[in-house]
């Protein structure tokens, strides 16, 4: 297998973008490349931060397909060198088991390129674009790392300010809020329609945590759904007030140069003495810092997310080495796979050299054995060794 890749790694944005792919593309480039016996088959992986393109074939095949992909992409061979990765054998599937771990995100350990990895895959497997080498090798990426996330905490542990805060509130509500009483699981998040808003109203909807969220945004009239979810409604950022006696959390996170929520308009707006758990993510301030001394409040500020986001941080980097090791022994796994499939392939085309593995068990068992206890590139180095031996009569 091969692989050519553009990625954040050594691709600029500008550059990323002319190698994006779309699905139609996707089919379409990787058809052709297969008619025209470039490649065996072929898988292209198109995200945000990267573009790869996965295929199997003869020697000649990576020299042609940068060939393919200029034309395709009405680039030149010499901008695809510049920019682009290129790994082959061994390198390509630890690539690929890397990167279906998330191991090569920017986000170290993240999920959503497993979900990515897999559309990809399915997509080429269905059209028919895949060979078995191919289907070997993102099978076992794929179960590599569905099976890494039990063994190790990298995909468990946020570093994200806005999921930290939902998995945050979660717990608050768990720990303090009787579910039959007021005001049961619904948060405000003031300013929901940027980033960090945005992830927080997300993260507490997948959580079934009913959200009211504020926008001063033209477009997006009061009482309608944010992102089609049902747990998730939108108002106005000056209705802020009439929601707080509706909810037990408060999250705002604005870009604005005055507080969100003051002590007096707060002070006004409360006729209950329910316990609420105020969230301030923004710089400067969005909530006056007065609110923490009423008796029933709890103000927590970015200083303390960002504590936990860096104490996550070194949890990931501590189980980073425990995760490379799990997935250098998949990848190692699959390649001995791969190659002895070649072995397998070979001597069924020597009549005697078939018929020595069929009948002679002892011979058999060796190279299974070898398997077992040796490295994939050392296990394919004895292989090639074998089968001259027999074949040929050299050592």
């Amino acid at each position: 297998m091969f692989c050519i890749s553009a990625s954040y790694k050594k691709t600029p944005l500008e550059a990323r973008q002319g190698f994006a792919f779309s699905k139609e593309e996707q089919y379409i480039f990787i058809k052709n490349l297969i008619k025209d016996n470039i490649i065996k088959g072929g898988v292209i992986l198109s995200t945000c931060n990267r573009s790869e393109i996965y295929f199997t074939g003869s020697s000649h095949s990576a020299e042609e397909v940068v060939k393919a992909l200029a034309l395709f992409k009405n680039t030149s061979d010499s901008n695809i060198k510049k920019y682009c990765l290129f790994y082959g054998g061994s390198r390509a599937a630890s690539h690929l088991f890397n990167v279906t771990c998330g191991l090569d995100s920017m986000l170290l350990g993240e999920d959503e390129i497993l979900r990515q990895v897999k559309e990809a895959y399915l997509a080429a497997f269905n059209a028919h674009h895949t060979d078995s080498e191919l289907n070997i090798i993102f099978q076992d990426a794929l179960n590599c790392a569905k099976s890494g996330k039990s063994k190790t905490r990298l995909s468990t542990t946020p570093v994200s300010i806005g999921t930290i805060t939902a998995n945050t509130i979660e717990k608050y509500i768990r720990d303090n809020i009787n579910r039959d009483n007021f005001p049961g699981k619904r948060v405000l998040v003031i300013g929901i329609t940027g980033k960090t808003g945005g992830i927080v109203a997300r993260d507490l909807a997948a959580k079934g945590i009913q959200v009211t969220g504020t926008t001063r945004k033209r477009g997006l009239e009061a009482g309608t759904w944010w992102q089609g979810s049902r747990l998730v409604q939108v108002t106005g950022f000056e209705e802020r007030y009439k929601y707080i006696n509706q909810v037990c959390v408060v999250v705002s996170a604005t870009t604005s140069p005055h507080y969100t929520l003051t002590y007096n308009e707060y002070i006004k707006s409360t006729a209950d003495n329910q316990e609420r758990l105020l969230i301030d993510l923004a710089v400067p301030y969005d909530i006056d810092r007065k609110l923490a001394g009423l008796k029933n409040i709890k103000l927590l500020d970015i200083d303390y997310f960002n504590t936990l986001s860096k104490e996550n941080t070194n949890i990931k980097l501590g189980e980073l080495g425990k995760a490379e090791e799990a997935v250098k022994e998949c990848a190692d796994s699959t390649m001995k796979k791969i190659y002895i499939r070649g072995f397998l392939a070979r001597i069924k085309e020597n009549a005697v050299l078939s018929d020595k593995f069929n009948k002679e068990k002892w011979f058999r068992n060796m190279v299974y054995y070898l398997k077992d206890v040796m490295g994939s590139e050392g296990f394919k180095d004895v292989l090639e060794k074998i089968y001259n031996r027999e074949t040929k009569g050299g050592e």
